[in-house]
């Protein structure tokens, strides 16, 4: 996946447009005419409208967008805004943290992410063929064969897959470390209030949007961390979120207090979420969340 940098040479008359268009055309210079022509607030950036995922550019530009392009300029466009000239000034291959390409065969995406098809039809209305995929589909054969913009769909099962991929400990691998009693090792409940009334580890520490800081305050950022959730939906984003504050020993509870009463402490009550009924746990996470590029009227 690409992200792209744009500028724009913009205005509400098609004649300055196409005279930018023929001043361009004849080699002059992409910033002086748009400095002469556009009327955008990008104009005091040389119509630099900074970086946006491939997604969004290839719905700006109109077309699908290869590497190949760095500093075509595509236009007169016209949108409901005006009349746009566009310039593709840098391109840069975006890492995706679940290592999930568009040449992935579907055999290897179902071993590594078995929920892949679960994902396809609840966000893209992919299903699983009857007679499933054949051995050499890739991931891009099956959204081409859907009409689905590839580049979307990496960005979902990447992010899902990196959700499943941060360290984790096994319920009884934790039992154990408990057992040895070595007293270097915090738990940290990141669940609602309600959910920790219904079960808990004893001695865990229920860490909330106004406590957080007193108690990250009271470890070093070496202590070993692990984070109990209800089946290990939440603990990706909360390690991230440590690991910028610079603790390094994080692991997540594998299938969260739902293993644990399923395999050590039978005892505690179990309970179920739906995920699709719009419930979403209180945020712990204090932290600025900024779009990828700024938005704009035109």
């Amino acid at each position: 996946m690409l992200k792209v940098r744009i500028s724009q040479i913009f205005s509400h008359s098609m004649e300055d447009v196409v005279a930018a268009k023929k001043a361009l055309d004849t080699g002059g210079a992409f910033e002086e005419i748009v400095q002469q022509f556009s009327s955008c607030p990008s104009k005091s950036q040389g119509g630099d409208l900074g970086w946006m995922p491939e997604g969004n550019a290839s719905e700006l530009l109109g077309k699908e967008i290869d590497q190949t392009q760095c500093g075509e300029i595509l236009g007169p466009i016209h949108s409901q805004y005006g009349y746009h000239i566009l310039k593709i000034t840098e391109l840069e291959k975006e890492q995706m943290e679940g290592g999930v390409s568009a040449e992935t065969l579907m055999s290897e995406l179902n071993k590594l992410f078995p929920d892949i098809h679960t994902l396809l039809f609840k966000e893209f209305h992919i299903g699983l063929p009857l007679e499933g995929y054949n051995k050499d589909e890739t991931l891009a054969d099956v959204c081409k064969a859907h009409g689905k913009q590839l580049s979307e769909v990496l960005h979902a099962v990447n992010a899902k897959v990196a959700e499943k991929s941060i360290p984790t400990i096994t319920p009884q691998e934790l039992k154990a470390l408990l057992d040895s009693k070595s007293g270097n090792v915090t738990l940290l409940d990141i669940r609602e209030k309600w959910e920790r009334d219904i079960a808990c580890i004893e001695n865990s520490l229920h860490i909330t949007q106004h406590n957080n800081n007193e108690i990250l305050a009271g470890l070093s950022q070496d202590r070993e961390i692990i984070l109990i959730d209800w089946n290990q939906d939440r603990s990706a984003h909360f390690q991230k979120w440590l690991a910028n504050k610079g603790f390094t020993n994080v692991r997540a509870l594998e299938g969260g207090i739902d293993a644990w009463s399923d395999k050590i402490d039978t005892k505690l009550a179990r309970y179920e979420i739906d995920e699709d009924d719009g419930y979403r746990y209180e945020d712990i996470l204090a932290e600025d969340v900024g779009d990828d590029h700024d938005h704009h009227d035109h």
